[in-house]
């Protein structure tokens, strides 16, 4: 995969059923926020509809990400708009390509809100998404992605949001599993080049506590993993009860999965978000005990939670697939969250929304909850993935670290 340039010249990337919508419609939402008053009501449908422009890189390295996310978007827009809209505002969805290229996002996000854009939805990428979203900010236009990097809402700033499971939060959620597992030691295996994992990594080091047995750095697209294996097999055999942290991406981490399996090498695995496509079942070969990763939602299995369910039925039939990757499922509930601070708002006033956005607590959304918001992030409840006996996905436990509820 691409690596991408953030404006500052860093190199960052994120991997990266519907909601019951009389939370749209009979003001049943669970925020703490009060609507803005009747002239905010006028505005919210001044247009016709509510407008929301979608920069999303349909094209070029990341849209793999980005094309699951848009196609969630439309998905929860049809949704919403089958039930009347949002306090009966119809919303239009207008998607333009970004190419995954930042400077093309920015143009593009300009194009959106000069055509009528009340809302935009940015790459779900902080090298790819920050100039789109600042582009919104300038115009005081409120922007929003799905699952992203721990640096994309503090880097934008005001006027900005994201709705996923951030890296740390998956890590965090790791570090629980290891410890209750009883792990006593750890070997690290790291896609470094993208920013997602390596907070993805520091936070799983800091809350898990474990002995360090060792770390090897891999590369984008690296399929011999020969050196690694090799590495990863003398030191675990120090540990009394070790793990392996596998932070790297579907399908480069099932491909080295696979191979530490072919050597002898049994100890258990757990990687993150980026793992959670059905199509990891295929790419582990049967190598599946012992194997478990951290997400923001449970849709692989056919165990999932009747709105996982619904959400993947749903996906397949617009698609014609299953959802690719985690940016698809994080993508829609994200989008529902926004359509709640609407309504909650009556109003697309940029300021109107984030207020409305961030006052939300406890907020039932398809396929998970949204406990608080913090740092323009949204924090709620995440699961760890595994497999059962036959092979097939399982949800091990669903947490909740944020200290709510």
């Amino acid at each position: 995969m691409k690596k991408f340039t953030a404006p500052n010249g860093s190199t960052k990337i994120i991997l990266a059923g519907a909601i019951g919508a009389s939370l749209i419609l009979s003001g049943c939402a669970s925020t703490g926020a009060s609507k803005t008053g009747s002239a905010a009501g006028k505005d919210l449908c001044s247009a016709g509809a509510i407008t929301i422009g979608s920069a999303k890189a349909l094209s070029g390295g990341f849209s793999f990400y980005d094309a699951a996310g848009n196609n969630a978007e439309q998905m929860a827009v049809d949704e919403v708009n089958a039930k009347g809209g949002i306090n009966g505002c119809p919303v239009k969805l207008v998607t333009k390509d970004t190419k995954s290229d930042p400077a093309v996002g920015s143009q593009v996000a300009r194009d959106l809100i000069r055509d009528g854009g009340q809302v935009l939805l940015p790459p779900a990428d902080s090298g790819l998404g920050t100039p789109a979203a600042m582009a919104a900010q300038s115009q005081g236009i409120f922007s929003m992605a799905g699952a992203s990097g721990d640096d994309y809402a503090p880097g934008v700033g005001k006027l900005f949001a994201t709705g996923g499971s951030m890296a740390g939060q998956n890590g965090k959620t790791a570090a629980a599993f290891a410890k209750e597992q009883g792990y006593d030691s750890v070997y690290y295996a790291t896609l470094d080049a993208f920013q997602y994992f390596t907070v993805n990594e520091d936070s799983f080091k800091k809350d898990a506590g474990l002995k360090d047995l060792g770390r090897s750095v891999l590369k984008p697209g690296q399929t011999d993993f020969a050196a690694v294996v090799s590495d990863i097999k003398r030191s675990v055999s120090s540990g009394a009860k070790p793990v392996i942290f596998l932070a790297s991406m579907y399908p480069d981490a099932p491909t080295l999965i696979t191979q530490l399996r072919k050597a002898g090498v049994d100890t258990p695995v757990i990687g993150n978000a980026t793992w959670s496509t059905r199509n990891l079942l295929k790419a582990l070969d049967g190598n599946t005990q012992g194997v478990f990763y951290s997400g923001g939602a449970y849709t692989e299995g056919d165990d999932a939670s009747p709105a996982a369910l619904e959400f993947v039925k749903n996906y397949k039939a617009k698609t014609g697939n299953y959802p690719e990757n985690h940016q698809a499922q994080e993508t829609y509930w994200s989008v529902w969250a926004l359509f709640d601070a609407i309504k909650t708002a009556n109003s697309v006033d940029g300021a109107a929304i984030e207020k409305a956005l961030f006052a939300q607590k406890d907020l039932e959304l398809p396929m998970r909850t949204i406990k608080k918001w913090e740092n323009g992030q949204s924090l709620g409840s995440t699961v760890i993935v595994g497999f059962t006996p036959s092979g097939q996905f399982q949800q091990v436990k669903t947490y909740n670290l944020t200290g709510e509820g």
